[in-house]
């Protein structure tokens, strides 16, 4: 063989080395940019990005499939003995990353810790019906409820099953990894606040293989520096991509998008407490003697002004669904009889001129500015067309994290703020009974409902059908019930639903996903395509 040969050959085999490692490389260790970091390593908090992130080290009794529905998980199944009782069996062989085998005593820890922790953000309303949790067998547990509960094992899906602990764990316990042991197809590996999180591959995991030896989310909340990270090949897949990420990306043969609508309600959230209300004035900015906002025409009219197809359209650029409920279809309890309301500036104005205010009125409509999708821009066109009715909107965008505080808390004596709102809601069990339960039913803590509605609607019909739908274990008559209440939630005008954005993510095209409908990004969901 020729020396001239011997080098062409030396280099070809060079080149086909590279190619090798490149593969071997881009096959072990997955890259993705991800926009909002986690707001706390412990499980139990409650926040979607937490649920997300730690879904790769902790797992639960009951998963959810991609359109959320139950499947066996950590629990092999589950039944109701009774009225008042459910039994779950827990799946045998199944070991902890210390490699502690899964016992009945590690599940009732979990529950119980997830019901007693304390704080804003946590599960305990999902937990509400449980009296008792106990173990009536090595992989078999008994939960006693209050009351007959035909959603728990739905909100049992939601709790984080870990290592049971002799001594209360804290934050830095979970944060530092050293509590973070969970059954997960992941292990906790690093967190650098503000930049990234790393798992490696559980090799004693008990389900389906994982093809990533690591795992690493790059927090970049900026949608330029996402779209940047993964045109340059420095992550593989982003999530939250909008519609004019997907536009540069179709001018590039290297990169894929997919999408599908999100749980995640954008609504109207108004004040129906108080006759004062803060941000709202006559036309000639006098105070008002009673707030419009509780003459349910007035709700009426508003609902009208909103262009949802226009929205969609204008503002979404297509990346949403216009909404008429609490949950999009397909999810349980979905009102098929409920049409999303059509823009009617005539009839609108019409209703406001029969609730005594022909001049309309002023308000200021708060909303955050970089949480969801086009969030600023939706409110700005929001404003735009309630001002084309007569009712003056002044918009406001905040920062999330003062938005939230302030919509509950900071008005007088700790009471929310805001007039008028924009904010969101997800049916995080893909039933539209939670939603309502928490959102429309009147507020009363002690007894679990209304948890989220600090508006002050309050429906006594509404109320009887929620707590009906509450205690019906059949599946069928629940579900009826359910859409009764959906259609008078609808008809009263206790929430305005604006729309469902779609959740998108982009990848490298040799990469496939598969998209979920509380938007959430798995490792577990990405995998090296088969296409040729």
């Amino acid at each position: 063989m020729s020396a001239n040969l011997r080098k062409k050959m030396a280099r070809f085999l060079s080149a086909i080395c590279l190619v090798f490692l490149s593969l071997t490389n881009h096959a072990a260790d997955l890259h993705i940019g991800y926009k909002t970091e986690v707001t706390s390593a412990d499980p139990h908090v409650l926040f979607g990005n937490n649920r997300n992130i730690w879904g790769h080290v902790y797992e639960t009794l009951v998963f959810q499939n991609a359109t959320l529905q139950a499947t066996p998980g950590l629990a092999t199944g589950w039944r109701s003995i009774d009225a008042h009782t459910w039994a779950f069996d827990i799946r045998p062989n199944v070991r902890f990353h210390n490699g502690a085998l899964l016992s009945a005593e590690d599940v009732k820890y979990s529950l119980e810790r997830a019901m007693q922790l304390k704080g804003a953000r946590t599960f305990r309303n999902y937990l509400k019906d449980i009296s008792a949790v106990t173990v009536s067998g090595p992989l078999r547990i008994e939960i006693k409820t209050v009351r007959p509960a035909p959603t728990l094992p739905d909100n049992i899906g939601l709790i984080a099953i870990m290592l049971r602990s002799n001594k209360p764990l804290s934050e830095e316990d979970f944060a530092s990894g050293k509590s973070a042991t969970g059954t997960g197809p992941y292990k906790f590996r690093e967190w650098k606040h503000g930049q990234q999180i790393s798992f490696e591959k559980n090799t004693d995991y008990w389900g389906a293989h994982e093809p990533w030896t690591q795992v690493t989310f790059h927090f970049l909340p900026k949608d330029a520096a996402r779209a940047a990270a993964l045109l340059s090949g420095s992550v593989d897949l982003i999530d939250s991509a909008s519609s004019t990420m997907a536009g540069i990306f179709k001018n590039t043969d290297k990169i894929d998008t997919t999408s599908t609508t999100s749980y995640m309600l954008q609504y109207l959230r108004l004040d129906l407490t108080r006759d004062d209300s803060p941000y709202i004035k006559s036309a000639d900015q006098h105070v008002l003697k009673k707030n419009p906002l509780l003459d349910q025409r007035v709700r009426q009219a508003m609902c009208l002004a909103i262009d949802r197809p226009g929205l969609v359209k204008m503002i979404m650029k297509g990346d949403a669904e216009a909404a008429s409920q609490l949950v999009p279809e397909k999810f349980f309890g979905f009102n098929g009889s409920l049409t999303v309301p059509a823009h009617d500036t005539t009839t609108a104005r019409a209703l406001l001129r029969a609730a005594g205010y022909p001049r309309g009125f002023q308000i200021s409509l708060h909303c955050s500015n970089d949480r969801y999708l086009n969030d600023a821009k939706l409110c700005e066109a929001i404003g735009q067309l309630l001002t084309q009715i007569g009712i003056k909107t002044e918009v406001r965008t905040l920062p999330f994290a003062v938005f939230a505080t302030r919509s509950i808390n900071g008005g007088t004596g700790g009471t929310p703020e805001f007039s008028l709102s924009m904010i969101g809601q997800g049916a995080v069990t893909g039933d539209a009974l939670p939603s309502l339960t928490t959102l429309a039913h009147s507020m009363d803590r002690a007894r679990g409902y209304g948890a989220n509605n600090i508006t002050g609607y309050s429906n006594n019909e509404l109320d009887e059908l929620i707590e009906q739908a509450s205690l019906t274990m059949d599946n069928d008559q629940r579900a009826a019930t359910v859409q009764r209440a959906a259609r008078l939630l609808y008809d009263d005008v206790g929430v305005i639903p604006l729309l469902f954005p779609k959740s998108i993510w982009a990848y490298k095209k040799e990469l496939h996903f598969t998209p979920r409908s509380d938007g959430f990004t798995y490792a577990m969901n990405v995998r090296v395509s088969e296409k040729k």
